[in-house]
């Protein structure tokens, strides 16, 4: 294709969906940027790592803060594998080891941009997450 200045582009824009209440993620939802609008709490479940197969990704984003948190899962146990990196307010940055998790935490005190990505290899799904402040964004095992 090209542009009104002939220039040749392709089309690279994301696909943006919203969240303001709980909600299932698709397999054929891959390659979404989901806006979080903390409004209220809610949890997202992800398809099963099989479900979704080798390459699925997605992002989370909080797109509007509000004192409400919302929580990332999948059916099954241990499946999230990743670290999270914040900036402590403003003090030197910290890094959070998380292997064999099963919720990934948007606390109530998260700020807008505070964000987690999230890929899928068919069998675990590995994350990478970056908040204003330690406490923004926490992970756990149940």
């Amino acid at each position: 294709k090209q542009n009104k200045m002939g220039r040749v582009f392709f089309n690279t824009r994301k696909n943006i969906v919203d969240l303001t209440a709980a909600t299932t993620i698709l397999p054929g939802d891959s390659g979404n940027v989901f806006m979080i609008n903390q409004g209220a709490a809610f949890a997202i479940t992800l398809p099963t790592p099989a479900l979704a197969q080798r390459g699925w990704n997605a992002e989370f984003i909080v797109g509007t803060a509000a004192a409400n948190a919302q929580t990332i899962t999948c059916p099954g146990t241990d499946l999230f594998h990743g670290i999270g990196v914040d900036g402590e307010d403003g003090a030197a940055q910290t890094v959070t080891e998380g292997t064999g998790i099963d919720v990934i935490t948007i606390a109530a005190v998260a700020v807008k941009a505070d964000r987690v990505s999230i890929t899928c290899d068919g069998v675990n799904y590995y994350f990478v997450s970056f908040a204003a402040d330690k406490a923004h964004i926490t992970i756990a095992a149940e």
